[in-house]
């Protein structure tokens, strides 16, 4: 009779808690990455870090995923504030009329937050491309409306012109404010 030989087999225990191979977040749609970064926010720093690549691509796309995130989810960003307000000095106007955006969103949801970044988004008003200068009046509108005399009192210390569409919402808010109850 023959006889079969055979391997001893190792017996291996799965391994929980085992980190997965991850997909890297530039390889993602941005929707995806948004998705990702919000199931796992530890990924926010791999986000964060391709605003810093050389590739401008890869800085484009992370800025693009940094402003839907900020509309979605803008508390995960607060903590990342300083290096958004880096990115803002992107040789890509693509990646800085989004840093704008987000900018302004996190300064809507959060208006006290805004004064962290306000100067640098004020300074964004004598860029070269008009995008980028057209976003950050839509962002400094945006904080207007939602605290009015943080606007006013950057613009005085820095001792510049408010600009006329910012301007008509600081107005508009202080005849709501002074509107006589009944």
């Amino acid at each position: 009779m023959h006889k079969t030989m055979t391997e001893p087999r190792s017996h291996r225990r799965p391994v929980r808690n085992r980190k997965r191979n991850a997909i890297p977040l530039y390889k993602l749609r941005t929707s995806d990455v948004v998705r990702t970064v919000v199931d796992h926010p530890r990924r926010l720093e791999e986000l964060l870090k391709m605003l810093e690549d050389t590739d401008r691509d890869i800085r484009s796309k992370a800025a693009a995923t940094v402003a839907r995130l900020s509309e979605a989810h803008p508390a995960r960003l607060l903590r990342a504030t300083f290096r958004l307000k880096e990115a803002l000095s992107d040789e890509s106007a693509y990646v800085r009329w989004y840093m704008i955006y987000a900018l302004g969103e996190l300064g809507t949801h959060y208006p006290a937050h805004a004064r962290l970044f306000l100067n640098e988004v004020v300074a964004r008003l004598d860029d070269d491309n008009r995008v980028v200068r057209i976003f950050t009046c839509k962002a400094l509108r945006q904080v207007a409306t939602r605290n009015p005399a943080v606007i006013e009192e950057l613009f005085q210390n820095l001792k510049k012109d408010i600009p006329t569409s910012v301007a008509r919402v600081l107005r508009g808010s202080k005849r709501v404010v002074n509107k006589p109850r009944r």
